[in-house]
Parts: C-alpha cells; structure tokens; sequence
C-alpha cells in the first residue's frame, strides 16, 4: 500500500513538473502574446480596484451583476466627465508651451552668453568651439525630447484600445470575483489555502491602502500646485499642477523634476515670478510632508527613504516609468507575506509549547 501511495505521488509529482515546462515553453515561445495579455489583465485590475468600493456598497442591496454594472457605470461616467473637463485646457497650455519653447531657448542662449561674459571679466574664458558644442546639444536635447513626446502619444493612442477594454475585463473581474477567487483556491493544497488567504489579505490591504493614499496625495499635490501658479501668473498653471500631481507618484524623485519644469516654463516671465513659482512648488511640498501624507498615508505602508530610492532605481532600471511605479507596492506586498509567514512561525512555535 505504501508504495502504490509512493508511486502515485511520484507521478502527481512528474506531472505538475512536465506541465510547469510545458507552460514555461509556451510562455517563451509567444511571449509577446502572453505580455500583451497581462497588460490587458492588470489594466482590468486598476479599474476593478477603483470600482470596488462602490461595487461593496451597491452588493449590500443589490446582486453582484447589477452591483457591477452600476459600479462600472458610475466610473466611467465619472472619469469621461472628469476628462471632458480638462483635457482641452491641457491641450491648450500644452500648444502654448509648444509654441514657446523657442522663445525659450533664445532665452537661456542669452543667459549662456551673459555667463560666458561675466567668466571672461574674470579670467575664465571659453572658446568658440565648446560654445557652439553646448548650443547644439541643447537644441539636440529639444528635438530629442519633442520626438521622445511625439512617440509617448502614439502609444497612448495605441493603447487606446486597451483602455477601451479595461472595463469589460474589470467588469466580469468584479461580477465573479469571488468565483475567480474560489477557483484559484481550488488549484492550492489544502494544507497551504489558509497560508495564502492571510498573505494575499495582506498584501492587498498594504498595497492598495498605499496606492489610493498615494493617489490622494498627488491629487492634492498636483490641486494646490495648480492653485498656486495660477496666482502667480503662470500661463502653463493647470498643464504645470497636472505634471506635478503624475510626478508625485515617484518618491522624492518626481518632485525635484516637477520643481525644475515649473522654474523652466515660469522663467520667461522674469526672475520674480520664477521665484513665486519655486516658492509655490515649495510650500506644497511642505504642506505634503507635514501634513497630506501623515493624514492620507497609512502608517503601516511607511518605508524608510533610503529602502524608497533603491526601491526606485531598481525599478526604473527593470521596467522604466512603469517599473519605477510598480516598485514600491512590490516591495510593500513582500514585506506584507514575509510578516505574514513570520507569524505563523511564531504561532507554530507558541503552540508547540
């Protein structure tokens, strides 16, 4: 009898590991294939996590596929109208900037000039040809950057097509999730299920308390930054509090870059209005490191800056822009099943005792 259970778990065994190859094989094979699918399945996911708060208060009353249709009804009208209403001014100040860039550029050539004198008035002169070096490389620098632009919009309207998809997928994600769930379940162990449900309770409760803290936070970032250039008198005011909202999302990082966009495009208009601007960007950040994060931040999801910045450049090197957002979570999701793992060692242990 032993050996028969022996046997047949010998091959309960070499069928999991001949299935395991198989799909790893498969995998590489139509890699292509599989990545597009799991960007259209994460993209569901976003959208069912922005939809589920609504969808548990309309499951009291309702059933789940009414309660998914309503929720994903509410989003969507939400977010079109949201979008209705500020992507023309974007699109506006975002023509404005772009026909005031060369404007610009003459701009800080004449800087580059008054510097180059002021360094020959005192013994330090440079030579014709480092000049012209340094010009065009700028002028490399803004062709290089309005193609980089150029191409991030044709991805965006690429990708169109994606986004257009997300709520389908969100939608059944919310209508059978517990389905979904009951399922994956299903292909675990008995003895491991219960390990699972606790670490995947807690990764989701770090993880997403992290990123709507998050994104409340570049919200209000992103608002009062708006707020501030336009009392300063910023043309760019809103194109300007939108990009530091987005680069809000990346630590310590995101706010130095949105600082020198905001000085960039407020300089034009004198030294005293950059300085106004600076001192806006300034102010929000205190106001976001005093207050705003301690409030909307869970203290839990805190991580020390240094484990942040590394936690960044690993991203940003792995997946760029997307790895860079995606690194902290990870992180906080690995934290989040290491502890988990930890206390039930110690639970094993107390009990053994």
């Amino acid at each position: 009898m032993q050996a028969q259970r022996r046997l047949r778990l010998h091959g309960k065994y070499w069928k999991r590991w001949a299935c395991g190859i198989l799909s790893g094989a498969l995998i590489l094979w139509q890699r292509t294939l599989f990545s597009s699918m799991i960007r259209q399945l994460f993209l569901g996911l976003l959208v069912m996590l922005a939809a589920l708060p609504l969808m548990r208060r309309l499951e009291r009353r309702l059933p789940s596929s009414w309660a998914a249709t309503l929720a994903m009804t509410g989003l969507s009208a939400g977010l079109g109208l949201f979008f209705l209403v500020l992507i023309p001014p974007l699109a506006g100040q975002a023509r404005q900037i772009g026909t005031a860039l060369p404007g610009l550029y003459r701009q800080i050539g004449e800087l580059f000039r008054q510097g180059e004198e002021w360094l020959s008035r005192n013994g330090v002169a440079l030579d014709q040809q480092m000049q012209e070096t340094l010009l065009e490389k700028g002028e490399l620098l803004l062709s290089d950057a309005a193609g980089s632009l150029t191409k991030r919009l044709n991805g965006v309207a690429g990708g169109i097509g994606r986004w257009m998809l997300a709520p389908v997928f969100a939608f059944y994600l919310l209508r059978d999730r517990r389905r979904i769930t009951d399922w994956l379940l299903s292909l675990l162990p008995l003895n491991r299920r219960e390990m699972t449900v606790r670490i995947v309770r807690e990764m989701g409760r770090e993880s997403v308390g992290y990123l709507r803290g998050q994104l409340l936070v570049s919200l209000a970032v992103g608002g009062f930054t708006g707020l501030g250039l336009l009392l300063c008198g910023v043309p760019s005011w809103l194109l300007l509090g939108f990009l530091m909202g987005l680069l809000e999302l990346i630590p310590y990082v995101g706010p130095f870059l949105g600082g020198v966009l905001v000085a960039l495009f407020a300089w034009p208009g004198g030294w005293s209005r950059m300085l106004w601007s600076l001192g806006v960007v300034v102010l929000v950040q205190q106001l976001e490191g005093g207050m705003l994060s301690p409030q909307l931040m869970s203290e839990t999801t805190r991580l020390h800056p240094i484990v942040v910045l590394l936690c960044v450049m690993a991203g940003g090197a792995a997946g760029g822009i997307t790895g860079v957002l995606l690194a902290i979570p990870a992180v906080l999701c690995l934290r989040a099943a290491l502890r988990v793992i930890q206390l039930k060692r110690l639970e094993e242990q107390f009990e053994e005792t």
